[in-house]
């Protein structure tokens, strides 16, 4: 049986969760913009799934905008609340997931101002350098990722919010891979909007959000005056289920999840620190408690992702193929990494389903893979 271990891609679906959706799919179909009896019932089922949303993240539920995922959050975020009449810039960092690097390299494309913020090689962003590149752009917009899902490294993104004016600056934050991990209180945080996806905390796939305290300008998704005509189109009810359900499971079971995958990704670490010449990226700063991106010498990530695989392993790479050309992964560039050692990236991301019998299996999988490679390569890595 494969041992699963790429949660930060996608987390199994927790039994409660397929449970509570599963009505939603079996009863008689209803629009929850219906009056009748069987549209109030979908229409309460929407209403009930927010509240418990906005109790995992101690907000308001007229906060909470359902979207089909983190992607398309970020993406309404920045398209819809951008002012196009202003030049001021939009800032961001160059290790944000591609679904916020994307949307602001097409705005560049149409002539807007992006400052990118600097990163250091521990892969946040440098915030003496930042402090200066920030007073001089007077930015309209900043966006930052809580933490990355790569790396797991979290961003001081708090600490930005002060090098801002916040009366003129609105700050949106991916949480995609914070929410649901660890305590996220949006009263205690200085952001104007956060995005995240419900399948990286054992939700259902295809249903996210976008948190915000404002109205955006115009809509991604425009049409009817479902959710209070910020984005349009009838509501996927079984899916909004999903979320509300992994929404208070996660509040119920956040601090055992944070002991349980913290104690999975120091137990493999500190093995992984027995293999001559392994890296951890990242290693020095703050990180989420379930994720290690790490690289083992002469293996490229590729090549052990298909070694593990066979071996009933499931992580994930860093690098990505496109066209035959093998390209390192652009959040290792962003920390300065030579793209020798990038390409050999593997991210191992745990899981409430994991033990620590699997990180045993996968720490002696690694020291067996290791130990096939010729002697002359292994002295050259100590």
């Amino acid at each position: 049986m494969a041992i699963y271990l790429d949660h930060n891609a996608t987390s199994p679906m927790h039994p409660e969760v397929a449970a509570a959706i599963m009505p939603f799919l079996q009863q008689p179909p209803a629009n929850p913009s219906s009056l009748h009896s069987f549209g109030r019932m979908a229409r309460s089922a929407i209403e009930s799934a927010r509240a418990e949303v906005a109790e995992l993240l101690n907000c308001t539920p007229e906060m909470i905008i359902f979207t089909s995922g983190g992607s398309e959050a970020n993406n309404m975020f920045i398209k819809g609340f951008l002012d196009y009449r202003s030049d001021r810039p939009v800032v961001s960092a160059a290790t944000e997931h591609p679904s916020v690097i994307e949307p602001l390299h097409q705005l560049e494309a149409e002539g807007r101002n992006v400052v990118w913020l600097p990163i250091n090689s521990d892969g946040r962003v440098d915030l003496d350098a930042s402090a200066t590149v920030l007073a001089a752009a007077d930015p309209q917009m900043m966006t930052v990722q809580l933490a990355n899902n790569e790396t797991g490294v979290m961003q001081p993104v708090d600490t930005l919010a002060t090098m801002v004016e916040r009366e003129r600056c609105l700050l949106h934050s991916d949480a995609t891979q914070v929410v649901g991990k660890l305590p996220l209180d949006l009263a205690q945080t200085d952001v104007d909007a956060i995005s995240f996806s419900a399948h990286k905390m054992r939700g259902p796939q295809g249903i996210g959000a976008l948190v915000t305290r404002s109205k955006p300008r115009r809509a991604l998704i425009a049409g009817g005056e479902q959710e209070k005509q910020r984005r349009a189109g009838t509501e996927n009810v079984a899916l909004i289920v999903g979320l509300g359900k992994a929404a208070q499971l996660a509040r119920l079971e956040m601090g055992a999840r944070e002991r349980h995958m913290k104690e999975l990704r120091d137990a493999f670490e500190a093995g992984l620190a027995d293999i001559p010449g392994s890296v951890v990226f990242g290693a020095g700063a703050p990180r989420l408690p379930n994720t290690t991106y790490f690289a083992v010498p002469y293996y490229h990530g590729e090549t052990l992702l298909m070694e593990l695989d066979r071996a009933g392993f499931a992580l994930s790479s860093g690098s990505a193929c496109h066209s035959e050309v093998t390209s390192p992964s652009h959040v290792l560039k962003a920390m300065g990494v030579d793209d020798g050692l990038a390409l050999n990236a593997v991210r191992a991301s745990f899981g409430m389903d994991n033990s620590l019998d699997d990180v045993e299996q996968l720490l002696s999988k690694l020291h067996d893979l290791i130990n096939r490679l010729p002697a002359v390569m292994r002295r050259a890595a100590g």
